[in-house]
């Protein structure tokens, strides 16, 4: 089995560490791979085991030609048995299925659905770019039932398929007071907004904690909104913003407690990087959230948009540290067992034998 992976960016973002995830996981498993980037590699590039594996196309726009043309020689000379569009990127695969006819194509879609999406989002286009995409893959389910609604394809060639970390974990360092960590880009959805909300109400108790607010500005007046709101709250010693960066593990190591905030989400990959990293939990109940914790056993779960929720959950693990160790200890082993590269790969092998009769492995 031949995997081409196909990826728009390797900027910090949930959809361009599960191409980065799985290309390692690949090279590890000795399973031919490579991971083709159209427009920049980004941060995460540095991530992958194997840089003779990772070509970046250098594409200007949609219509860049040149950039196409060095993606079609790259399939040429790979022979992909399997090309795996992200997100996006499965503009350009459509383009590569009426040329390599005999690779089949898997979109991967990361959106999480929501009314917002939908109505401002509907990518209408790929109904009838259905015919060429032969198996749909979703990060949540919700997802998953939107697309079967919609009749993009046939049930049985729309299936689920939860995210995985890849995640070398480091050994704790000691915080001065108890550090949360929001692992997420800066764009309304992500909630960063009720997060700071949440830390005035715990900052007007007098607690001492910091929260750090980590991601990629892909929405510049949106990050500006939020360090406007930091000033204006007097939370400059407990908020604090900073710019996306590729080593997670070690950010991992930095802080006692690992938030999601969203107001949507399809299963984000920082959730599963706390679990593998063994920290408490709090996240918003959205997207495929609230089945990784299991209703709550693995970690406390609040309304989206509920400030209020979000303080008390804090306020709890701050008053509670020994309580909230165990609590990530015990997400830590869930996440081991339940959503490992290793499960993902056994759900994937299923998926390519089901639908292609093809072995991921000779073995």
């Amino acid at each position: 089995m031949r995997i081409l992976q196909l990826i728009d960016t390797l900027d910090p973002g949930g959809a361009e560490r599960m191409a980065v995830n799985m290309a390692n996981t690949f090279h590890e498993m000795q399973i031919p791979n490579c991971l083709v980037v159209s427009r920049s590699q980004g941060q995460l590039g540095s991530l992958i085991i194997d840089q003779n594996s990772v070509s970046i196309l250098g594409k200007k726009n949609t219509f860049d030609i040149k950039a196409f043309w060095k993606l079609r020689a790259i399939v040429h000379k790979f022979r992909p048995d399997i090309i795996h569009a992200h997100s996006t990127s499965i503009y350009w695969a459509v383009g590569l299925k009426f040329i390599f006819s005999k690779a089949k194509l898997i979109w991967h879609d990361h959106l999480g659905i929501s009314e917002d999406v939908i109505k401002n989002n509907p990518r209408h286009e790929l109904k009838w770019m259905a015919t060429w995409i032969d198996l749909v893959i979703t990060a949540n389910e919700s997802t998953a039932d939107f697309w079967v609604d919609q009749k993009l394809k046939s049930a049985d060639k729309i299936q689920y398929l939860a995210n995985f970390p890849y995640l070398k974990v480091k050994k704790k360092v000691k915080t001065d007071v108890f550090a949360f960590l929001h692992l997420a880009n800066f764009r309304s959805e992500k909630g960063q907004k009720t997060l700071i909300l949440a830390s005035k109400r715990l900052s007007d108790t007098g607690l001492k904690f910091k929260a750090r607010l980590v991601g990629k500005k892909v929405d510049i007046d949106w990050w500006e909104a939020c360090s406007q709101m930091i000033s204006e709250l007097g939370l400059a010693t407990h908020v604090f913003l900073e710019e996306a960066r590729a080593d997670v593990d070690q950010l991992m190591a930095e802080v006692d407690a690992g938030l999601v905030a969203s107001d949507r989400e399809g299963l984000p990959v920082a959730l599963l990087e706390y679990g593998l990293a063994g920290l408490p939990v709090i996240s918003t109940n959205v997207g495929q959230c609230p089945t990784v914790l299991e209703k709550g056993k693995y970690g406390e779960l609040v309304n989206p948009g509920d400030a209020i929720g979000l303080a008390d959950a804090m306020e709890k693990l701050i008053a509670n540290p020994q309580t909230a160790k165990e609590s990530g200890q015990r997400f830590q082993s869930h996440i081991n067992e339940s959503y490992g590269a290793s499960f993902f790969i056994e759900k994937y092998a299923d998926i390519l034998e089901r639908n292609f009769h093809q072995k991921l492995t000779q073995n």
